[in-house]
């Protein structure tokens, strides 16, 4: 049987697009805005420097949150991951007290701090795919 030339032609584009949305997503992709970083930014300041050190250099305990030792600590993890462990235990003394989006603002300003590439929209927690987004290390 002999198929018609729509259908023939049909389902490879199918398949095409099947294979890229299952395809693995890097930090490096832009999955998060500038403006959430700036957000992330302002909020950290608040929240997490007195810790964490302005620079994200860590002390007293606190573990820095820019440069080699924060890719070498979440390398090959995902940005769900990272999103999970600072709403579980951040801030140490109030763990979880932040909204959603405050903890994504942060993970974005994060991000933007280890030299990710900011991308046109927001990332968003609210789904599956934040844990789908790999933390690399620099190419």
């Amino acid at each position: 049987m002999k198929y018609p030339v729509r259908t023939r032609y049909w389902l490879p584009p199918v398949l095409f697009v099947s294979l890229l949305a299952a395809a693995p997503r890097s930090a490096r992709d832009g999955v998060y805005s500038k403006a959430q970083a700036t957000r992330g930014k302002a909020l950290y300041e608040e929240e997490c420097a007195k810790c964490h050190g302005v620079t994200l250099g860590g002390g007293d305990g606190s573990p820095d949150l820019a440069g080699a030792g924060f890719l070498d600590r979440w390398k090959g993890r995902s940005v769900g991951d990272l999103f999970t462990y600072m709403k579980k235990t951040m801030p140490t003394d109030d763990p979880g007290h932040l909204a959603n989006r405050q903890y994504t603002d942060l993970v974005a300003y994060l991000l933007s701090s280890n030299e990710f590439p900011a991308g046109p929209t927001d990332l968003d927690a609210s789904g599956p795919a934040i844990n789908e987004i790999a933390i690399d290390a620099k190419p």
